[in-house]
């Protein structure tokens, strides 16, 4: 919490108040703050879990400190960038490992065949397709055509990049989910049917080229989801049996607590009781937000996240510019999707992450503005 101690002890009370009480979005990681503070007075966790989950529930603090720090445009505009370039620098690296021209190095974390840079591959995969459709946003309101030309280059490498060569399911459903939206916010309706038939041109080309990356990906999750069996500890390279027997157990532990769950923390204990006895192996998170939040704090868990992203989505609408709309939404559609099939908010990066764009994205938040309308198809 070193961070959020500077910004607390920095002066300018009645200002960073006005900044906090006039965003919705501030107010909304506060009160998911204040949940975890509560789920401390019952929490079944040891100390050194509870604390731990606390640590990094802190991290929600730095929304609203990103949000006042953040309030002009150059400096959003600055953030924004700075991400794209570490994106562009990761991009680069990670397809010179997979053509084979850099070698393998200490200081990347990547091999040929999983080229990831300087992150695991579910957090490699996550970022690139977020940063994919941030680049397709830019292309459309570049100022020359040589630019947009660019930035749709970039867009199109980054997704190349999450669909053929790093592999990771996970970063695939939120570039196709993004895919959807980027195309619906262009044409509407239109843009669906569009989506569509890409889509389906998308299944059908995996279908007919066996030796793909995204086709041996689609076949492995098929075999391990197939050879998983209820109860019986899967193997440790099956990560679709490990998550289907965490998926098990965890549904087993929120049917035992539905109301107020185990407290903040008190996952790791609980998982351990209801496996205990068994050749299951324990873990430390569900390796899915949504169901961690149920399980900590019952339904107040899952409708104060929930209300963290409806007004994400709801608060973009008062932003200044198109692009910032659009890439608040986009983030909003992000983590949600990861949510569901990893611990977004726990993870280290992407609960950074998560915090970082929340703060630069809703910091141009006007409680005056009108709603904007829904963006013309382009």
């Amino acid at each position: 919490m070193r961070n959020e101690s500077i910004w607390f002890v920095g002066g300018r009370y009645r200002d960073k108040l006005a900044s906090v009480r006039g965003n919705p979005v501030a107010l909304a990681a506060l009160a998911l703050f204040a949940l975890y503070l509560v789920g401390t007075l019952y929490t079944i966790g040891s100390g050194n879990d509870v604390l731990d989950a606390l640590a990094k529930a802190a991290r929600l603090l730095l929304v609203p400190a990103l949000i006042f720090l953040l309030r002009e445009a150059e400096w959003r505009e600055r953030g924004i960038a700075a991400f794209q370039a570490s994106m562009v620098l990761t991009l680069l690296l990670s397809s010179l490992l997979w053509l084979g021209v850099l070698p393998v190095s200490p200081w990347l974390k990547g091999t040929i065949v999983d080229p990831v840079a300087f992150k695991a591959h579910i957090t490699h995969n996550v970022f690139m397709a977020f940063s994919a459709y941030l680049f397709a946003e830019a292309a459309l309101d570049a100022p020359t055509r040589r630019l947009r030309l660019v930035f749709a280059a970039l867009g199109a490498a980054a997704a190349a990049n999450v669909l053929l060569m790093v592999p990771g399911r996970t970063g695939v459903i939120v570039l196709l989910v993004l895919f959807v939206y980027f195309l619906y916010g262009c044409l509407r309706a239109r843009g669906l049917a569009i989506a569509g038939v890409a889509l389906a041109a998308l299944a059908a080309l995996v279908l007919v080229a066996p030796e793909s990356t995204l086709h041996k990906r689609i076949t492995l999750a098929d075999d391990e989801f197939q050879q998983w069996q209820a109860g019986v500890p899967p193997d440790l390279t099956s990560s679709i049996g490990q998550r289907l027997e965490y998926l098990r157990n965890t549904l087993a532990i929120i049917g035992k607590h539905p109301v107020l769950g185990v407290g903040t923390g008190g996952f790791a204990r609980a998982y351990a009781d209801q496996v205990g006895g068994t050749r299951a192996a324990v873990t430390q998170n569900p390796h899915n937000e949504v169901l961690l939040m149920i399980v900590q704090f019952g339904l107040a868990g899952i409708v104060i996240l929930a209300g963290l992203f409806v007004t994400q989505w709801r608060t973009a609408a008062r932003l200044p510019g198109r692009l910032d709309r659009a890439a608040a939404r986009a983030l909003v559609l992000t983590i949600g999707v990861a949510s569901v099939l990893t611990s977004t908010l726990v993870d280290h990066a992407e609960g950074v992450f998560f915090v970082y764009m929340s703060g630069l994205l809703f910091a141009g938040y006007a409680a005056g503005a009108r709603r904007a309308p829904e963006d013309a198809a382009r």
